[in-house]
């Protein structure tokens, strides 16, 4: 059996969407996201290849470990992906865990995510969540109406570095000319309020987008220029660090969580016992929880997002 005590590069994933940009590949290569590591990636094992969530279901806690084990058991607990936006992705809403597992069974995640912005446009922005001074009732009614819009939303300007915390049930779209590295709960739920009034033809879900939707969230701002305040995101679900890479730092999983870490900017070197791995932007590794110690290293401007289990 391969060493479970070696990181894992998963196989990077396109997702062809109508609005992509061109950052993920050529403009008719359409890939609006690539899915980056998450429960459906493939990894090499075995001389053949093994899902994230196969692996973790056969391993346990040495992948996963004991936080990934108490939050979902033998499942892979995290996803992440980058989304390149050249026209406004739809208005959504993403359930909790309750509303999930009612919806959909005992196994299902719901969604909460943080989006950190890689690269913005000149005038490029977010819906971060309902417009101000709007009646609860009134977004509620617009969305059950089938009709609520960008006047039913609060838009602020995408900036590169700053980083914001979406709780499962925030009213939120990525605008156009937004490249966004986003990490989640390991669930794909998404219930698009509006298309905009383009005919994509895509289903809309109006019923699920008013039992979600939180009115009274908005995304929470938690860092700007590439750095979090307080140093780390730790969100209930998942934790997102973005270390300062002028030293090399050192990272102790010891059991407790793995980490996928994930080259932004740069070229990042990771060093463990037996082992060591180079990632060029993009490029991500899954370290086991097993590992008791790695080094993180990179070369001038280099920049690493590291997404954990608190």
């Amino acid at each position: 059996m391969p060493n479970p005590l070696a990181p894992l590069r998963p196989l990077p994933a396109p997702s062809l969407r109508p609005w992509a940009g061109s950052r993920l590949g050529a403009p008719d290569d359409h890939v609006g996201e690539l899915w980056l590591a998450g429960p459906d990636q493939r990894v090499a094992w075995a001389g053949g290849e093994r899902t994230l969530d196969a692996l973790a279901a056969e391993l346990g806690e040495p992948l996963v470990g004991r936080r990934g084990m108490a939050m979902l058991g033998p499942r892979f607990p995290l996803i992440i992906k980058l989304i390149d936006a050249a026209d406004w992705l739809s208005l959504q809403v993403h359930p909790d865990d309750a509303l999930a597992r009612e919806l959909y069974g005992p196994l299902a995640v719901g969604k909460t995510e943080a989006w950190l912005v890689l690269d913005a446009d000149e005038g490029a922005e977010l819906v971060t969540g309902p417009a101000e001074g709007l009646d609860a009732a009134a977004l509620l009614a617009a969305v059950e109406a089938g009709v609520a819009d960008q006047a039913h939303c609060h838009r602020a300007p995408a900036r590169a570095g700053d980083t914001l915390l979406l709780t499962a049930g925030t009213l939120h779209a990525i605008g156009a000319g937004t490249f966004v590295y986003e990490i989640e709960q390991p669930s794909d739920l998404t219930f698009r309020i509006s298309d905009w009034g383009r005919p994509t033809g895509r289903t809309l879900h109006i019923a699920e987008s008013a039992r979600a939707l939180r009115p009274e969230l908005h995304a929470q701002h938690v860092g700007t220029g590439f750095r979090l305040d307080g140093g780390a995101l730790e969100a209930p679900q998942f934790r997102l660090e973005l270390p300062d890479l002028a030293a090399p730092i050192e990272r102790r999983p010891a059991g407790a969580t793995c980490e996928v870490v994930t080259a932004l900017r740069g070229t990042a070197r990771l060093d463990g016992q037996g082992w060591s791995e180079t990632l060029l932007p993009f490029e991500t590794l899954v370290v086991p929880a097993a590992v008791q110690r790695y080094s993180v290293s990179g070369l001038a401007e280099a920049l690493v997002a590291i997404g954990s289990i608190p």
